[in-house]
């Protein structure tokens, strides 16, 4: 199938770590190894790439009122001087935040597909203004990609007209951070399990449930692991709050800020097990978790917690161990069941490489942008 020439806008894009950023970057270049003619709208001071066009432009991503307008009228002017056809895919927050507020300026013959990595559906729905916006945006757009199973759930109930529109396509580990694994890496003493937690720290990430969580396990478990948060500080107030968890613990607890891709593979390959336990909020969502299938990809068991889109990335007792978020005990149990238990974690982490597999980019893009 013939695609149109596909203008993809992001707000979010490396070289800063994040889901919706690296989901630019990945779909991105898979779509043009596939030769499907792709062309990236990325903020200034965004990585370039020498393989696709990216077009930087001359503001800083945000969901702020003036990337909005920036945005838009950048868009209104090259689109009314372009005549071939063309596909608009509104890849993250807040690019779709600024077609919510000002898309009405823009042609209204263009394609448009928009994906919805989970917190827009709490974020967008919330004002009553921006509700009815954003559901004439869903409605009008062509397709609508989703990466859960709970993300498809949840944009049926608040858009019925855009049910044929969604289509569900799981993320994949990043291709950046796989490929950075090195053939000899020097494992960390055996005696000391390392736990790893990739993520930014940020109420949401549920890294202050982690810690307490391990609070309670016995202490004898407490001195012979070593816990890595890895990830930027959003909040420095909440960095605070878990440095004080930390600071009454026996295990070791690492804050090592955001790393290389190269830092991070090195990470995963000297770790035991891999915890991120996001938890509810009233303003967002996980969405999905690609670095889940990050992790699993090296092996590694998941500690993660049932909140969003994680089910659609951590199998439980296939590739991981899931608890409810709001029950710190069971996720000490499951804690525990792991640093006991070496066989499961050996299964975990098999089962693990295989699910993680089964999830490329390559799929995403050419399912998204070449299947109707």
């Amino acid at each position: 199938m013939k695609t149109n020439r596909i203008i993809l806008l992001t707000h979010e894009y490396p070289p800063e770590r994040g889901g919706a950023g690296a989901y630019c970057k990945e779909i991105a270049e898979s779509a043009h190894q596939q030769k499907i003619n792709i062309e990236v709208w990325a903020p200034c001071g965004s990585e370039n790439n020498s393989t696709f066009h990216v077009k930087e432009m001359e503001w800083k991503g945000s969901q702020s009122w003036l990337s909005s307008v920036l945005l838009i009228l950048s868009l209104r002017s090259f689109l009314f001087k372009k005549t071939e056809a063309l596909t608009l895919h509104i890849a993250e927050l807040g690019a779709c935040r600024a077609f919510i507020r000002l898309g009405w300026l823009l042609p209204k013959n263009i394609q448009k597909i928009i994906t919805l990595h989970g917190s827009e559906l709490i974020s967008f729905t919330r004002n009553p203004l921006e509700r009815i916006l954003f559901r004439k945006l869903l409605i009008s757009s062509t397709k609508i990609h989703v990466l859960s199973k709970f993300n498809q759930d949840q944009c049926m109930k608040f858009c019925k007209q855009s049910v044929d529109k969604i289509r569900l396509i799981p993320g994949a580990p990043s291709s950046m951070v796989l490929n950075n694994q090195s053939p000899q890496i020097i494992l960390p003493d055996t005696k000391v399990l390392q736990i790893v937690c990739v993520g930014r720290i940020h109420p949401r990430k549920g890294q202050l449930q982690l810690l307490q969580a391990l609070q309670l396990i016995p202490l004898e478990l407490q001195n012979n692991i070593r816990v890595v948060f890895a990830g930027p500080i959003n909040q420095t107030s909440y960095q605070k709050k878990l440095n004080g968890v930390a600071l009454g613990m026996r295990a070791e607890i690492t804050f090592t800020g955001e790393l290389s891709d190269k830092d991070l593979s090195e990470l995963y390959q000297k770790s035991t097990i891999f915890a991120l336990t996001p938890t509810l909020t009233k303003k967002s969502v996980e969405g999905f978790g690609f670095v889940y299938l990050e992790a699993s990809a090296f092996g590694l068991p998941i500690i993660a917690t049932k909140v969003g889109g994680v089910e659609d990335a951590v199998r439980h007792g296939e590739t991981g161990l899931l608890s409810n978020p709001s029950d710190a005990e069971e996720l000490k149990n499951n804690i525990v069941t792991l640093i006991e238990n070496p066989s499961l974690r050996k299964k975990l982490g098999t089962h693990g490489i295989t699910w993680a597999k089964r999830h490329t980019w390559e799929t995403v893009a050419h399912k998204l942008y070449r299947e109707n």
